[in-house]
């Protein structure tokens, strides 16, 4: 028992020291150590960026997961979707491609390829051009009234879809027409509508 107490004892030291090592060490070429009070922005900041990165974490593995159902036979390529119940993220936004039919949607995807591979010269090392949008952060375009790039276009002339890049990063497009039957057209290439 006399053990346990003095390794607990030993560890709470250790922690403090490298707390205080931290606090010096950042402190230097400033005067002196300074320690930021906990503040309710900084602790709405870091839980936004936790959520955050466990959002890109989980957006990876769908990918990945989606990436590995793409079967291609005789010049054929089909895939499917993973199971959103293994994911917490919100995919409700992705509805949108209900709203198309087959044929809009085919002419979406076409000249969502076009742009990727003629337009901006790039040869994606996926299996597929273009995917479904799935962030969620970027679906809300649907719902929200700040279109940003797509500012002036109802809903039901905005299509959205994602592509990894060189660099291996998924940047998403934001296709506009001008009515049913008009043709899409990529009106902006990032990681946000509202860039």
């Amino acid at each position: 028992m006399r053990n346990k107490k003095l390794f607990t004892a030993m560890v709470v030291g250790a922690m403090a020291l490298g707390l205080a090592g931290c606090a010096n060490e950042s402190g230097k070429g400033q005067g002196g150590s300074q320690v930021q009070a906990p503040s309710p922005e900084n602790d709405k900041g870091a839980v936004a960026g936790q959520e955050d990165r466990n959002l890109e974490e989980e957006l990876k593995n769908y990918r990945q997961e989606r990436e590995d159902m793409i079967q291609e036979a005789n010049g054929l390529v089909e895939g499917g979707s993973p199971k959103e119940d293994n994911y917490s993220f919100d995919m409700s936004g992705s509805f949108y491609t209900s709203r198309f039919d087959t044929r809009e949607t085919t002419q979406a995807y076409a000249a969502a390829r076009v742009y990727v591979t003629d337009t901006l010269g790039i040869k994606p090392s996926t299996k597929m051009v273009t995917y479904m949008c799935i962030d969620p952060r970027v679906l809300a375009i649907y719902d929200d009234e700040d279109k940003g790039a797509a500012a002036g276009y109802d809903s039901s002339n905005i299509f959205v879809c994602e592509y990894c890049n060189g660099d291996g990063v998924w940047q998403y497009l934001i296709l506009v027409r001008d009515g049913k039957g008009s043709p899409w057209s990529v009106i902006h290439n990032g990681s946000s509508y509202k860039e």
